[in-house]
């Protein structure tokens, strides 16, 4: 039962990554008329932490049927402050793709491998487990854990133009289409170093070794969506690893001034979950460092055994509002909803999505 070990997100070991980033550094969304009205479709790109359904659509057709009952986002009580039962989201509510897709007046976005769908207003490619290396790569390295093989930066960029066709139609009009989409692509990255550190047994020195080809493989999904048309595209940065994003930040610097019809956004979710770990009374988390659902107990509630949704871990904290992590790993939807607005107005996204 390999899947049960490493299904919480992008695996239970990696489970203390968002965790002790929390621990080692120890608004609402809104627009006028004209703002919401600018981009016609959205697409979303990434890892669990902007999943809204793809693992669960993968996971209910895979002939191995314990793989979606192993999946923790499909219990109570993720989903409970918004959706009222789980929603195959990694939180208590909507991601920060959610909030980013309701400011702008669109529909919250299926996830792109559902069938059946009408994504002429949007759609989300991103999964659980993905990363910006193929897993070819790492099998190279001796990694087998199928969790990692969801989808990675390239395989989603090929389902988005698999999509096209049924987006628009001929190759004016999705030019123009396109151009009018916004395109948020990641943060990719995190995964690769989860494997690196819990899976090979790295040192956080020696991971930085592949950061100039992880970083690499992020730059080369935006030129290729730059190639298909996307004029918008807002990148991500990540937890927590600095050194990976000074690298990111420089290589969009580069984007900016190589496409000047071009609007590539540099979104810096590390900085501004940073500081909400440094002054969380500042943005209203009463108890900013305990997990509001699982039953690790201690200080921080979280134990990789005994995570949210597993047997003994189902019922969440009173105010998930007033935490930071929802389950030890993905922030609450209070946080989502802060640094949604943060990228759709600034000052953490350069420049904002709404300038």
């Amino acid at each position: 039962m390999r899947f049960l070990r490493s299904s919480s997100c992008c695996s239970p070991l990696a489970a203390a990554f968002f965790f002790f980033f929390l621990v080692a550094v120890i608004g609402s969304t809104s627009s006028n008329l004209q703002q919401a009205t600018k981009y016609n479709a959205m697409f979303s790109f990434g890892d669990s932490v902007a999943e809204t359904g793809n693992i669960c659509v993968v996971s209910s057709s895979s002939s191995n049927s314990t793989e979606l009952e192993a999946l923790t986002c499909t219990h109570p009580p993720y989903g409970t402050t918004n959706f009222g039962r789980p929603s195959c989201r990694w939180s208590d509510g909507r991601v920060v793709v959610d909030f980013i897709a309701q400011s702008l007046g669109l529909p919250l976005l299926p996830p792109s491998k559902s069938k059946g769908k009408d994504f002429r207003r949007g759609a989300n490619m991103a999964i659980t487990g993905a990363t910006a290396m193929n897993f070819s790569f790492y099998q190279s390295l001796g990694i087998e854990d199928p969790v990692w093989n969801h989808g990675s930066l390239y395989m989603q960029i090929q389902w988005f133009t698999e999509l096209i066709p049924s987006l628009c139609g001929t190759k004016q009009n999705c030019k123009e289409f396109l151009a009018k989409s916004l395109f948020l692509f990641g943060g990719f990255g995190g995964n690769d170093y989860n494997i690196q550190l819990l899976e090979l047994g790295l040192t956080p020195e020696q991971t930085m070794k592949n950061t100039p080809i992880i970083v690499n493989a992020t730059v080369n999904g935006i030129e290729r969506l730059i190639a298909l048309g996307a004029v918008h595209i807002v990148v991500p940065s990540i937890l927590p690893t600095e050194h990976h994003n000074s690298m990111l930040r420089e290589q969009v610097q580069i984007l900016q001034r190589k496409y000047k019809s071009t609007r590539v956004m540099y979104a810096d979710y590390y900085s501004q979950v940073y500081k909400m770990v440094q002054q969380p009374q500042k943005f209203g988390f009463s108890n900013p460092f305990e997990a509001c659902c699982g039953a690790g107990g201690g200080k921080y509630n979280f134990d990789v055994a005994a995570r949210c949704g597993m047997p003994g871990a189902t019922t969440a904290c009173r105010d998930p509002s007033a935490r930071l992590s929802w389950d030890g790993v993905h922030p609450t939807e209070a946080v989502n909803k802060m640094i949604a607005d943060a990228w759709l107005n600034g000052p953490y996204c350069n420049p904002p999505i709404l300038s």
